[in-house]
This record gives C-alpha cells, structure tokens and sequence, in this order.
C-alpha cells in the first residue's frame, strides 16, 4: 500500500497499479527466463556462435516491432480505458495487428533466401517463426491491460519459461547444444506461450458483451502508426550497436559486448515490467485526471532512481566478477569493460520506461515522434562511428549517450505539457 500512497493515486488509479503490477509478474517471469536463457548460452555456444544468435535476435526484435505496426501499445492504452467493450476492442485491434505480423514474417523469410547472411537454411526459417510467435504473444500480452483478472495469461508465460529453461537444459546434458537446437527449443517455447495466450483470451472473451461496429483496417492502422514509430525508434536505438559491430568488425570483437548486454537485457526486463506496471494507471488518469499526470511521474521518477541507483553502484563495482560468473572467464576483461560503460545508460533507460509510459499512454504523439527521430539519428551516428574507432567500447559508450538523449528530451517534453503553469493539456 506504500507506493500507492506515496504517489497519491486515487482509487481507480491505484486498482489500475494493482493490475498492471499482476501483469508485470508474467513479464517478469516471461523475460527472466529469456533473459537466463541467453546467460546459459553465453556460457555454452562458442564465441562466435553465440555473435551470431545475438545478431539473429537483435534483427528479430526490430522486424518484431514492425510487425507489431504499434498495435501492442494501443492495445495497452485503449482497453485500459474501453472497460466492459474491452473484449470486442481486443479483438478487433488483433484482427488487423496479425495482418502486418503475417506479412512482416514472409518477407522476413523471402529477405533471408534471396539476402547472403551468416545464417543456415535451418536456423534462419527458426528465426523467422520466432519472430512470428513473439510477436503473436506480444499482442495479446499488452491486451491483457485492459481486463481485470489477468492471471491465465501470466500462467501462460510461466508456462513458457519453463519449457524454455527445462529445453535447454536437457540440451546441455545430453550435450545437443548449438544454433539451431537452441532455437527451435526457444520456438518451441514461444508457441506454447501463444497457445496459453489464445485460450486464456477466449476464455475471458467469452464471459463478456461482444459488441460494436468494425472499425476499417485503413482507420486501425492510422491510430496504431504513431505507436509503431516511437517503438521503433527506441528498439533500433537500443538494437543498434549489435549490428554496427558484426558489420564493422565480425563477430570476434561483438562477443563481449553481446554478452555485456544480456546484463543490461536484465535492465531492459525492468523497463518492460515498469512500463506495462504503470501504463494502465496513466491511460486512465490521461483520461479522468489529466491534472495528476506531472506530480505522479515525477514522483515515479524518484522511486526507480532510489530503487536502480543503488544497484548499478555496486554492478559498477563487481563488474569484472559478476561476467566472470555470468559468463566465464574468457569474457572478465572484455565484457566487464563494455558493462561499466553501459551502466550510466541502465539508470536512464529505467527512467525512460515511466517517461515512455506518459507519452505512450497520450493521445498526442506527435512532438515525441519528432523528438524519437532526432534521438535515432544521434544514436545510429554514434554507433556507427564509435563503433568503427573503439570496437564494442565505442558500441557500449554509443548505447549510454543514447540513452541519455532520449530520457532527457521525453523529460522535458513531459514538463511542457503537463508541469501546471506550461502548455498542459
């Protein structure tokens, strides 16, 4: 009842904390697993190899959030608000959301047999039915914002972590670890979660009114679009430095700031949790009380700090232990490097999560699509030309300032619109 009060919700805002918080529970444990999954691999696939899964997962992310078209944070935003036409609104918005997954996946698959790329035949038909499934599963995650009793679909995820985890560890000790199984095991997981997700949302449809008027697809997508253009944008920017190093430098020198990064992946877990914790309760007051907006993320903002700061100093500080742990021996020096200049970045993009939140939950994107453009342009430059002069520390340091730009301008978009005695809503 502490955090409630401290931001001093009103009572429908504090139920919708309440049910964002459950929801937050399966991404917890649905990104945790992904998350230890990728440390075991670390451990387990070769240096190079394990380059290579990276680059694959880094490149279904983006293609990811294309084929979500921006669906996934409408969903989160207008059932949150739709209340008992939720379950029509629900499925009206999938409807036409598994229109770009579907098309995002072919061309992913005609892309990958026509492109030369360091993937076999195998592998790359995985990738492509991973990226369908999660994003598939995405969808109907973020739908679950919008009803009261969401926890079939957090079953559904802990389901699928422990298949994922249970999978791969009969790979290790049956010693069948490698690319490909190790992929088809994280397929075989995403496409348990989706089947949870799909009976645990017509189960709950089923209970509730189906009414409405079909919107047309043309008029979702408008909606949806500047969705998908701030997820974008802040997935490439995160993305990125993967990329530029595998092109720049193969993947010997993208290894330890592969492996870095499934730490600041554990960063990323709490940014998801926090933004989907906290959305409902913003979609809601956007609506009903616009007026609580700037007091309450302000306030917000003051809890992940006194929450991250803490333990980022003392990453910091065990950073060449915790990757020696983590990750072997082979990577103490390297990765631990790239850790430490990452860090600055993990405090900003937590704080980012509850920015992103407020503007995400809206209903004007437009200044922060301008401001989410300029933010990707400093961040793939940087990338880029980091990158080419200081391999995967100018990747890690790139990661930070980019980062650090875009907390800061969403913040300061924050103040102007909602700070009393500026251009509030």
């Amino acid at each position: 009842m502490f955090l409630p009060s401290y931001l001093r919700l009103s009572t429908g805002a504090s139920a919708r904390l309440h049910l964002g918080g459950t929801l937050a529970v399966g991404q917890l444990i649905g990104r945790g697993a992904v998350a230890l999954a990728l440390l075991l691999l670390v451990r387990e696939l070769p240096p190079g190899e394990f380059s290579t899964l990276a680059l694959a997962l880094a490149l279904a992310a983006i293609l990811g959030t294309v084929a979500d078209a921006g669906f996934a944070r409408l969903l989160v935003r207008d059932t949150a608000r739709a209340e008992d036409a939720s379950a029509w609104l629900v499925r009206e918005l999938l409807r036409v959301r598994m229109l770009a997954v579907t098309a995002t996946a072919f061309a992913a698959a005609v892309a990958l047999s026509v492109i030369p790329n360091p993937f076999g035949l195998a592998f790359g038909a995985l990738v492509v039915a991973y990226l369908a499934l999660e994003s598939m599963a995405l969808g109907y995650e973020n739908a679950a914002a919008g009803i009261e009793r969401p926890w079939r679909f957090v079953l559904a995820q802990s389901i699928s972590a422990a298949a994922l985890l249970g999978g791969l560890a009969i790979l290790i000790l049956k010693d069948s670890m490698g690319l490909t199984p190790a992929m088809a095991v994280m397929c075989s997981a995403s496409a348990m979660k989706v089947g949870g997700h799909v009976f645990a949302w017509r189960r709950r449809s089923s209970v509730l009114e189906q009414s409405g008027t079909r919107a047309s697809v043309p008029s979702l997508f408008r909606r949806a679009l500047p969705f998908l253009g701030l997820t974008l944008i802040s997935t490439v920017y995160y993305k990125a430095g993967i990329i530029a190093l595998y092109s720049l430098h193969g993947a010997s020198e993208t290894a330890s700031y592969a492996a870095a990064l499934r730490i600041v992946d554990a960063a990323a877990l709490l940014t998801g949790v926090v933004f989907l914790a906290v959305s409902p309760t913003f979609s809601r007051m956007h609506r009903d009380q616009p007026q609580q907006v700037w007091s309450t993320w302000r306030r917000m903002m003051v809890v992940v700090l006194c929450v991250a700061l803490p333990a980022l100093v003392l990453a910091g500080f065990a950073a060449e232990s915790l990757c020696a742990v983590l990750f072997g021996e082979v990577y103490r020096a390297s990765a631990s490097e790239d850790l430490r200049l990452m860090l600055p970045g993990v405090a900003c993009m937590l704080m980012q999560a509850v920015s992103a939140a407020v503007v995400f939950m809206g209903d004007r994107q437009r200044d922060a699509l301008v401001l989410g453009s300029l933010n990707l342009v400093v961040c793939l430059v940087a990338a880029i030309s980091l990158s080419a002069t200081l391999g995967s520390s100018g990747a890690a340091l790139a990661l930070t300032l980019a980062e650090f730009v875009s907390v800061a301008s969403f913040a300061l978009l924050i103040r102007h619109r909602y700070r009393p005695g500026h251009n509030a809503r």
